[in-house]
């Protein structure tokens, strides 16, 4: 940053606070701090601050308490939110309470300082916006105006060479004509309003905006300022000035569009770290709940073989939601493959077919047949499938019968995109809220029956695939979502991994199990030991070292993040003492990276695991790095 940025840290622990203004102080920041939030405010009340770091729990007003009032003081300012009791009520309420992010204890320094430096750039870029919009008008209120001069019948009597050019009329063409008749009819409702209220000796603002009715049809927006011509106590006309603001108003308007993309932005990032978090506690119980069940289904009994086989088709659909969340969040990769579109509309109707009946809502699906195949991930595409037709399946209930939801899709007539629609015979969306129908956390269902994440989930998955989503008909009776796709090419498509040729799988062999998730731990044990493997354990990766010294291993699965010792610096320790051993490795990996993680994992470009796990990624990873030369 060009100049130092001022950071205000509010909380009540003093180790904590103390703690953050060191590492800012380090970093150039200038710091100034607060154990409570009356302090805080009289803080802020003496000096200006580019951005706060506030505890959600301070003894004597809770955090979003203080948002409050910090946006009452200095509506600028940005607020970073740090808790170790967060919950998602309190994230979503401070997330749509403006704050600029929400992150929970414990918190590595390296994220607060980036996530703070964004915060301090928004600030920084909107008081920028600002000033360039100040000296925009600066610099429009010394252009030429448009002058009228009227009668008391508000009757032109004379207009000068710029007011023909903003109307388009002739000097002539004006002289005689009222002065209203130039403005459009919702400005001149307006108009004639406050000229009532002038009328009746009410004070009104000195200048209005109005749209104008060019000669040509045209419309542009003028700014205009009136004053009454007095003689002998009796007014005689008026004089008004007439400036063309229309590229103001577009400025405005693309300002409001950039500081609301803004927004929506950075309050998904903030929200996508609470899916994330929530994600990463998820997946270690659905991958025990996963491989527990595919145990059971090949040792059981038929009937129970069953049951495990339901039990893991569910905690499976389970982490596919996991993962779309973490899709919606941009916290995962897209796992493309070749799918069939109407493949995905049929599996997702069948999944609502059952609520779909016992409300009598008929289906149509109206698929074409020669549909070329996408290079895409089908799990989040069901997903957006399914989010639609909930959708329409909701709306419909608010009407009476017949009902009849539409799925169709089309190919361009060059096969280079695809189209779905998905229709229904609801109500309609209201006008009111078409524009934020794609936003996160907006829903017109009632409290507690929608979260608002839906449609914003689908516009994130399609547009992730380089494609479009809209409403293309809300009118009513009905609604219509469009989505447009692009059917990639095959040399476009990123190669899909070699698979391994079909060898006679080996067991006996000496295996390392490094994590610190006991249950994870068993699980692997159960399945290496069912393979025929001889298995230890290590909870970090100091005991793993340990291991090391005294015992020789033919494979070693270590998880990325532990305590201690975690697995980037265990790789970095084998390296030195057993390099040999580095092609044994395989980390066992979250949906959740971190940036630092992501780039050690490209760089060592080891075989990875990533939870929730399945029985077949585990035997054929392990078995891919045991038949290795």
């Amino acid at each position: 940053m060009s100049q130092r940025a001022s950071v205000l840290v509010v909380d009540g622990h003093r180790a904590s606070r103390e703690s953050v203004s060191d590492v800012l102080t380090a970093k150039g920041f200038t710091v100034e701090t607060a154990a409570t939030g009356a302090e805080s405010l009289d803080r802020l009340r003496h000096h200006a601050f580019d951005a706060a770091i506030v505890d959600i729990k301070l003894p004597d007003v809770s955090g979003l308490e203080l948002l409050r009032a910090l946006r009452t003081e200095a509506p600028a300012l940005e607020v970073v939110f740090i808790t170790g009791y967060g919950t998602p009520q309190t994230a979503i309420e401070a997330i749509d309470g403006a704050a600029f992010a929400y992150l929970t204890k414990p918190i590595e320094m390296e994220h607060l300082l980036a996530v703070l430096r964004r915060a301090i750039e928004r600030r920084r870029l909107t008081q920028a916006l600002r000033e360039s919009e100040e000296r925009y008008r600066l610099i429009a209120e010394n252009i030429r105006d448009g002058i009228f001069l009227v009668d008391p019948d508000g009757r032109v009597l004379f207009a000068n060479r710029r007011a023909e050019e903003l109307s388009g009329h002739s000097q002539a063409e004006l002289a005689g004509r009222p002065i209203l008749s130039l403005l459009a009819p919702e400005s001149l409702a307006r108009a004639e309003e406050r000229l009532a209220a002038i009328r009746a000796g009410q004070d009104v603002p000195p200048s209005f905006e109005a749209e104008l009715v060019r000669k040509d049809g045209t419309r542009l927006w003028v700014e205009a300022h009136d004053t009454p011509i007095v003689r002998d106590d009796r007014v005689v006309g008026r004089l008004g000035l007439v400036r063309d603001v229309t590229e103001r108003k577009r400025a405005e308007a693309e300002l409001a569009r950039q500081r609301d993309t803004l927004y929506q932005s950075e309050k998904l990032a903030a929200m996508g770290q609470l899916l994330a978090g929530v994600a990463h506690e998820l997946n270690n119980p659905l991958s025990v709940v996963i491989g527990h069940a595919a145990i059971l289904r090949s040792t059981a009994d038929t009937s129970i073989a069953e049951r495990a086989n339901r039990i893991g088709q569910a905690a499976e659909r389970c982490a596919r939601i996991v993962k779309n969340f973490l899709a919606l969040a941009r916290q995962r990769p897209l796992e493309r493959e070749e799918v069939s579109l109407n493949q995905i509309v049929r599996e997702a109707v069948e999944l609502v077919a059952y609520q779909l009946r016992v409300d009598d809502v008929d289906v149509v699906q109206d698929l074409a047949q020669d549909l070329p195949l996408l290079w895409a991930d089908s799990h989040q595409f069901h997903q957006v499938l399914v989010n639609l037709v909930a959708n329409a399946h909701q709306a419909m209930r608010e009407t009476a019968r017949p009902r009849r939801l539409t799925l169709r899709t089309r190919a361009a007539a060059d096969r280079r995109w695809i189209t779905l629609e998905v229709g229904d015979t609801g109500p309609g969306v209201p006008t009111r809220h078409r524009a934020r129908l794609f936003e996160p956390f907006f829903t017109t269902k009632p409290a507690g029956a929608g979260t608002g994440l839906g449609l914003a989930l689908c516009k994130g998955v399609v547009e992730e695939h380089s494609g479009r989503i809209a409403l293309a008909s809300g009118d009513g009776p009905g609604a219509v979502f469009r989505i447009e796709l692009p059917v990639e090419t095959s040399e476009a498509r990123s190669p899909a991994p070699p698979r391994a040729a079909a060898t006679t799988r080996i067991s006996g062999r000496r295996v390392l199990v490094v994590d610190d998730e006991p249950d994870i731990v068993r699980l692997f044990v159960d399945i290496l030991v069912a393979d025929g493997h001889w298995v230890e354990t290590a909870s970090d990766g100091i005991e793993a070292l340990e291991s090391l010294d005294r015992s020789e291993y033919d494979l070693i699965l270590c998880d990325l993040r532990m305590p201690k010792l975690d697995g980037a610096g265990f790789y970095r320790e084998l390296a030195q003492r057993r390099p040999e051993l580095l092609r044994r490795i395989v980390f066992i990996t979250g949906d959740t990276l971190t940036p630092e993680s992501t780039r050690f994992l490209e760089h060592v470009g080891v075989p990875m695991l990533t939870k929730p796990l399945t029985l077949d990624d585990i035997h054929r990873v392990t078995q891919q790095v045991l038949q290795a030369p």
